[in-house]
């Protein structure tokens, strides 16, 4: 009798365990399992991305909501760089446990200056949205297909768009390159990975088949699922890839794959020593050059 007792206490405390587990890397509520979270940037990084979160944050903007591929409601900003929506439209997307204003932050003025307004939208189970699971790139870029019929509906059909992503929101961006309608002029993938397979399995070892099957029933969707590389080979736009060699949460050799993989014009801004989403901050210059290069080169102006 105790042996059993011991047994179903085991048993109890693996799946309390692996549910723990389960919401820390799916939910957005993380739940009460701690890990130690490692800081990869300068204090300054986190500093300067914060204060250009909160600047963005301060601008004026029109609110919409948008119902979600998993019926939850969506919450997207519009900020215009002039005094009326320009008819150019830079849709910048954030990554994973981010939200649209940290995207955007960084990039608005640059995009201001171009004379393109920019939208950001929180995914779901991020920011203001609804929801509770993070499907890294496969709900999210069919929820991103909706904003871009949304923009071309409310703006016109004669718009031009900028698809700008981030991390999980570069994946994201690749994800939807085989389905962007024809407004779409070009896509920046800055940091995205190619699957989060690769980004998930290597840190759960031996867990990791498990808290796949677990999210084939909760999560509702298949972890290879979030591969982008079969939607790449069938992209319509141009694509500038970013990433730093150093990237210590998505390997460069999964940005560099991409680059190679890419069958459309393309370009990249590969830095010797940047880590994860950092050119922007320690490769301004040359980062914005090469947004320069497509915007002439793919775009019409104004």
């Amino acid at each position: 009798m105790k042996k059993r007792r011991a047994l179903f206490a085991s048993l109890t405390l693996a799946g309390l365990s692996m549910e723990e587990l389960y919401r820390y890397i799916f939910c957005r509520h993380q739940g009460s399992l701690s890990f130690a979270d490692f800081k990869h940037h300068s204090e300054d990084y986190y500093e300067r991305r914060d204060r250009y979160a909160d600047d963005f944050g301060k601008l004026p903007f029109t609110e919409y909501t948008l119902k979600g591929e998993r019926g939850r409601t969506l919450v997207g900003h519009y900020i215009c760089a002039g005094e009326k929506p320009s008819g150019r439209i830079a849709f910048l997307i954030h990554g994973y446990r981010a939200d649209s204003a940290e995207a955007a932050g960084p990039f608005y003025e640059y995009y201001f200056s171009k004379g393109w307004d920019v939208f950001v939208c929180d995914h779901a189970s991020h920011g203001l949205s609804e929801g509770e699971i993070i499907s890294y790139d496969y709900y999210e870029s069919l929820d991103c297909l909706k904003w871009l019929d949304f923009l071309k509906e409310n703006y016109g059909e004669d718009i031009q768009i900028i698809l700008h992503g981030f991390s999980m929101g570069g994946a994201i961006v690749v994800k939807m390159s085989d389905r962007v309608p024809e407004n779409v002029k070009f896509i920046c993938d800055d940091c995205g990975f190619s699957d989060a397979v690769g980004i998930i399995k290597p840190k759960l070892k031996v867990l990791y088949p498990v808290v796949r099957l677990l999210n084939r029933g909760v999560g509702r969707f298949r972890l290879e699922d979030t591969d982008v590389r079969e939607n790449l080979s069938h992209a319509k736009v141009p694509i500038l890839f970013v990433h730093g060699t150093a990237d210590p949460t998505v390997p460069f050799e999964m940005g560099k794959e991409l680059y190679e993989l890419c069958p459309t014009e393309k370009d990249c801004l590969f830095s010797e020593g940047i880590l994860h989403v950092e050119s922007i901050y320690r490769r301004r210059e040359e980062y914005e050059k090469k947004l320069d290069s497509f915007i002439d080169k793919y775009t019409k102006r104004g």
